[in-house]
Protein backbone atom coordinates (compact mmCIF):
# COMPACT_ATOMS: atom_id res chain seq x y z
CA UNK A 1 0.00 0.00 0.00
CA UNK A 2 1.36 3.41 -0.91
CA UNK A 3 1.64 6.15 1.69
CA UNK A 4 -1.09 8.09 -0.10
CA UNK A 5 -3.46 5.11 0.12
CA UNK A 6 -2.58 4.62 3.78
CA UNK A 7 -3.24 8.30 4.47
CA UNK A 8 -6.59 8.22 2.67
CA UNK A 9 -7.67 5.05 4.45
CA UNK A 10 -6.60 5.92 8.01
CA UNK A 11 -6.66 9.71 8.27
CA UNK A 12 -10.24 9.94 9.55
CA UNK A 13 -9.84 7.17 12.13
CA UNK A 14 -6.61 8.59 13.52
CA UNK A 15 -8.05 12.09 13.57
CA UNK A 16 -11.18 10.88 15.39
CA UNK A 17 -9.08 8.99 17.91
CA UNK A 18 -7.01 12.08 18.66
CA UNK A 19 -10.02 14.40 18.65
CA UNK A 20 -11.87 12.15 21.06
CA UNK A 21 -8.93 12.26 23.44
CA UNK A 22 -8.16 15.97 23.05
CA UNK A 23 -11.49 17.62 22.30
CA UNK A 24 -9.53 20.67 21.06
CA UNK A 25 -9.79 20.71 17.26
CA UNK A 26 -6.58 22.71 16.77
CA UNK A 27 -4.49 20.34 18.88
CA UNK A 28 -6.01 17.33 17.10
CA UNK A 29 -5.18 18.89 13.71
CA UNK A 30 -1.59 19.48 14.80
CA UNK A 31 -1.18 16.00 16.23
CA UNK A 32 -2.67 14.17 13.26
CA UNK A 33 -0.14 16.00 11.08
CA UNK A 34 2.66 14.98 13.46
CA UNK A 35 1.48 11.36 13.38
CA UNK A 36 1.53 11.19 9.59
CA UNK A 37 4.92 12.91 9.48
CA UNK A 38 6.27 10.16 11.74
CA UNK A 39 4.54 7.51 9.64
CA UNK A 40 6.06 8.96 6.48
CA UNK A 41 9.53 9.06 8.06
CA UNK A 42 9.27 5.43 9.21
CA UNK A 43 7.19 4.03 6.35
CA UNK A 44 10.12 2.55 4.43
CA UNK A 45 11.33 0.70 7.52
CA UNK A 46 7.88 -0.71 8.41
CA UNK A 47 7.98 -4.51 8.49
CA UNK A 48 4.49 -6.03 8.10
CA UNK A 49 5.80 -9.38 9.30
CA UNK A 50 6.75 -7.92 12.71
CA UNK A 51 3.39 -6.27 13.35
CA UNK A 52 0.25 -5.29 11.49
CA UNK A 53 -0.16 -1.92 9.83
CA UNK A 54 -3.11 -0.75 11.90
CA UNK A 55 -1.59 -1.50 15.34
CA UNK A 56 1.63 0.17 14.17
CA UNK A 57 -0.24 3.33 13.09
CA UNK A 58 -2.23 3.61 16.28
CA UNK A 59 0.85 2.96 18.41
CA UNK A 60 2.43 5.97 16.70
CA UNK A 61 -0.76 7.98 17.30
CA UNK A 62 -0.92 6.99 20.97
CA UNK A 63 2.78 7.72 21.52
CA UNK A 64 2.41 11.10 19.82
CA UNK A 65 -0.56 11.87 22.06
CA UNK A 66 1.34 10.79 25.18
CA UNK A 67 4.29 12.99 24.17
CA UNK A 68 1.90 15.90 23.73
CA UNK A 69 0.47 15.41 27.22
CA UNK A 70 3.93 14.99 28.75
CA UNK A 71 5.20 18.18 27.12
CA UNK A 72 2.23 20.13 28.41
CA UNK A 73 2.02 18.29 31.72
CA UNK A 74 -1.67 17.77 31.08
CA UNK A 75 -3.45 16.02 33.91
CA UNK A 76 -7.08 16.16 32.84
CA UNK A 77 -8.25 14.57 29.61
CA UNK A 78 -11.49 16.31 28.89
CA UNK A 79 -12.66 19.87 29.09
CA UNK A 80 -16.04 21.24 28.20
CA UNK A 81 -14.70 24.59 26.94
CA UNK A 82 -14.37 24.78 23.20
CA UNK A 83 -16.79 21.90 22.76
CA UNK A 84 -19.22 24.11 20.88
CA UNK A 85 -17.21 23.37 17.71
CA UNK A 86 -18.59 19.85 17.78
CA UNK A 87 -22.12 20.99 17.03
CA UNK A 88 -23.04 19.99 13.51
CA UNK A 89 -23.60 22.81 11.07
CA UNK A 90 -26.76 21.18 9.69
CA UNK A 91 -30.14 20.71 11.33
CA UNK A 92 -32.30 22.93 13.43
CA UNK A 93 -31.08 25.08 16.27
CA UNK A 94 -33.07 22.88 18.66
CA UNK A 95 -31.35 19.74 17.38
CA UNK A 96 -27.96 21.40 17.66
CA UNK A 97 -28.71 22.57 21.21
CA UNK A 98 -29.86 19.10 22.21
CA UNK A 99 -26.73 17.48 20.74
CA UNK A 100 -24.56 20.09 22.45
CA UNK A 101 -26.19 19.38 25.80
CA UNK A 102 -25.86 15.61 25.32
CA UNK A 103 -22.20 16.00 24.34
CA UNK A 104 -21.51 18.21 27.34
CA UNK A 105 -23.13 15.65 29.65
CA UNK A 106 -21.12 12.84 28.05
CA UNK A 107 -17.87 14.77 28.37
CA UNK A 108 -18.60 15.55 32.01
CA UNK A 109 -19.33 11.87 32.67
CA UNK A 110 -16.18 10.77 30.83
CA UNK A 111 -14.15 13.16 32.96
CA UNK A 112 -15.23 11.15 36.01
CA UNK A 113 -13.69 7.96 34.63
CA UNK A 114 -10.06 7.00 35.18
CA UNK A 115 -7.45 7.67 32.55
CA UNK A 116 -7.24 3.95 31.80
CA UNK A 117 -11.00 3.65 31.38
CA UNK A 118 -11.08 6.59 28.95
CA UNK A 119 -8.16 5.12 26.98
CA UNK A 120 -9.84 1.73 26.64
CA UNK A 121 -13.18 3.30 25.68
CA UNK A 122 -11.40 5.36 23.02
CA UNK A 123 -9.70 2.26 21.64
CA UNK A 124 -12.92 0.23 21.67
CA UNK A 125 -15.38 2.74 20.28
CA UNK A 126 -13.30 5.27 18.37
CA UNK A 127 -10.75 2.88 16.87
CA UNK A 128 -13.24 -0.01 16.78
CA UNK A 129 -10.61 -2.39 18.17
CA UNK A 130 -11.51 -5.79 19.56
CA UNK A 131 -10.77 -6.63 23.19
CA UNK A 132 -8.03 -8.96 21.95
CA UNK A 133 -6.40 -6.13 19.97
CA UNK A 134 -6.70 -3.76 22.93
CA UNK A 135 -5.12 -6.36 25.19
CA UNK A 136 -2.22 -6.86 22.79
CA UNK A 137 -1.72 -3.11 22.49
CA UNK A 138 -1.89 -2.32 26.22
CA UNK A 139 -0.33 -5.41 27.74
CA UNK A 140 -3.47 -6.15 29.74
CA UNK A 141 -5.20 -9.51 29.65
CA UNK A 142 -8.17 -9.84 27.32
CA UNK A 143 -10.53 -10.63 30.19
CA UNK A 144 -9.12 -7.67 32.16
CA UNK A 145 -9.90 -5.38 29.20
CA UNK A 146 -13.45 -6.74 29.10
CA UNK A 147 -13.96 -6.18 32.83
CA UNK A 148 -12.57 -2.64 32.75
CA UNK A 149 -14.77 -1.75 29.76
CA UNK A 150 -17.83 -3.32 31.38
CA UNK A 151 -17.30 -1.38 34.61
CA UNK A 152 -16.57 1.86 32.77
CA UNK A 153 -19.75 1.54 30.71
CA UNK A 154 -21.69 0.74 33.88
CA UNK A 155 -20.34 3.94 35.48
CA UNK A 156 -21.36 5.93 32.40
CA UNK A 157 -24.86 4.42 32.49
CA UNK A 158 -25.16 5.35 36.17
CA UNK A 159 -24.01 8.91 35.46
CA UNK A 160 -26.06 9.44 32.29
CA UNK A 161 -29.01 7.11 32.71
CA UNK A 162 -29.56 3.73 31.03
CA UNK A 163 -31.32 5.10 27.95
CA UNK A 164 -28.39 7.36 27.02
CA UNK A 165 -25.94 4.61 25.99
Amino acid sequence: MSFEDLYDKYYARIYNYLRYRLIDRGAADDLVSAVFEKVLDKYDSFDPERHGLEPWLFAIARNTLNDYFRRRKVRGWFTISGHEENIAAVGSVEDAAERSEENALLLAALAKLTEQERELIAMKFTLEMTNRDIAAETGLGESNVAVILFRAMKKLRELLGPESL
